[in-house]
C-alpha cells in the first residue's frame, strides 16, 4: 500500500513548479515511476524468489545494493545529458556526490524493502497453508493406513503360499515367513516416523518385490542403486520421508502381470549432490488384463503429498508405451 501512494503521489499534478519545460517535466516524472517500479519488481520477482528464498542472504544484500547503486548511476546519467539543458529552476546542490546518492536513494531503499516485506509474507502465508494441509492430509493419510496396514488380500495370498510350501519346500517356506515378518514390522512400526533412511526404505521395498516374487512364476526384477555424489557415505546417511515410492512399485508390479509371458520390474536409485532419481519401469502385457483402474488415484494422492512436500521442487515423468512403463521421480536432498 505504501509504494502504491508513493507512486500516486509521485504521478499527481497539483500545479507544482516545474523543473523542466514544455514535455520534458512530465517525461522526467514518469521515467522517475518506471525507475522506481522496475527496482520494486526486479527486487520482488527476481532477488527475493531466486536469491533470498534460497537462503543467499549476504548474496541477496550484495546484489540488492550493487542494483541500487547501478540503476542510480545509470538514472543520474541519463538525467545529466538528457534533462539538464531543458531545466528551468536551478537543482539542488550537494555538499558532495556521496551525499546526493545517499538522498536519491533513500526513498528507493524504502520501497524495495517493502516489497521484500510483502514477498515474504506471501511466501509465509503460502507455507502456512502448505504445512496445515499437509498435516491434515497426513492425519488423513495416517487414518488410512492404519485401516489398510495389513492388506488381506495380499495376507491371504502369502499364507496361503507358504501353506503350500509347508509341504513342498520348508527351507523356502520359513524364508517366506522371514520376509512377511520383516515387511510387516517395517509397514507397523518403521514407517510411521517423520522421516527414514534411505537404505531402510529401499531393503523395505525389495522385501516387497520378493514376496510378489515368490507368489508368481515368470516374475523378475533388477533393483540397483548407485551413488554418483562426491560422497561416499551419501547412501547410507540419506534420509527422507517414508512411503515415497510405494506407490509406484505397487503400480509396476500390478501393471505387469503377464498370463502368457515372463514379466520384469527394473527399479534404479541414482544418488547425486543434490538430487535423488528413482526410476520404475516395468513390462506390461499385450493385452492389458484390467483396465477398469488404469490410472486411479494412488498415483494422484502421491503427487499431491511430493507437491506438499516439496513445493515445485519435484519432478515426475510417466513414460507410457505398448510394451513398457516408466515412472521417473526427481526429488531435492
Amino acid at each position: 500500500m505504501s509504494i502504491l501512494l508513493y507512486i500516486v503521489a509521485l504521478a499527481y499534478d497539483s500545479g507544482e513548479i516545474k523543473e523542466f519545460s514544455g514535455n520534458y517535466h512530465y517525461l522526467q516524472k514518469w521515467i522517475s515511476i518506471s525507475y522506481f517500479m522496475g527496482m520494486v519488481y526486479f527486487n520482488m520477482y527476481v532477488l527475493v524468489p531466486r536469491l533470498l528464498f534460497k537462503a543467499k542472504y549476504l548474496t541477496y544484500l550484495t546484489m540488492l545494493v550493487l542494483s541500487i547503486i547501478c540503476s542510480f548511476l545509470v538514472l543520474k546519467l541519463v538525467a545529466t545529458h538528457y534533462f539538464e539543458p531543458y531545466r528551468i529552476i536551478p537543482r539542488r546542490a550537494f555538499s558532495s556526490f556521496i551525499h546526493e546518492m545517499v538522498a536519491s536513494v533513500n526513498i528507493l531503499t524504502m520501497l524495495v524493502f517493502s516489497s521484500t516485506s510483502i514477498k515474504l509474507f506471501q511466501q509465509w502465508a503460502r507455507d502456512t497453508e502448505r504445512i496445515n494441509e499437509l498435516e491434515k492430509n497426513s492425519m488423513q493419510l495416517e487414518l488410512k493406513e492404519l485401516k489398510n496396514q495389513i492388506n488381506p488380500h495380499f495376507l491371504f495370498n502369502m499364507l496361503n503360499n507358504v501353506n503350500v510350501l509347508v509341504k513342498k519346500d520348508p527351507e523356502k517356506a520359513s524364508m517366506t515367513i522371514l520376509k512377511l515378518s520383516d515387511f510387516l514390522r517395517y509397514q507397523l512400526y518403521d514407517n510411521n516416523q517423520d522421516s527414514v533412511l534411505l537404505v531402510s526404505e529401499i531393503q523395505f521395498l525389495k522385501g516387497f518385490i520378493e514376496l510378489e516374487k515368490i507368489r508368481r512364476d515368470d516374475f523378475s526384477y533388477d533393483l540397483k542403486i548407485e551413488n554418483k555424489g562426491t560422497n561416499e557415505d551419501m547412501v547410507s546417511q540419506l534420509v527422507l520421508p517414508p512411503n515415497l515410492f510405494i506407490t509406484f512399485i505397487e503400480n509396476a508390479i500390478k501393471h505387469s502381470v503377464d498370463l502368457d509371458h515372463p514379466s520384469e520390474v527394473k527399479i534404479l536409485f541414482q544418488i547425486f549432490d543434490k538430487e535423488l532419481i528413482f526410476i520404475s519401469s516395468n513390462t506390461k502385457p499385450a493385452e492389458p488384463i484390467d483396465e477398469s483402474h488404469k490410472g486411479g488415484l494412488g498415483l494422484v494422492n502421491v503427487k499431491r503429498r511430493l507437491e506438499l512436500l516439496y513445493d515445485n521442487d519435484f519432478s515426475l515423468k510417466i513414460e507410457d508405451t505398448e510394451r513398457n512403463y516408466t515412472a521417473t521421480l526427481t526429488l531435492p536432498i
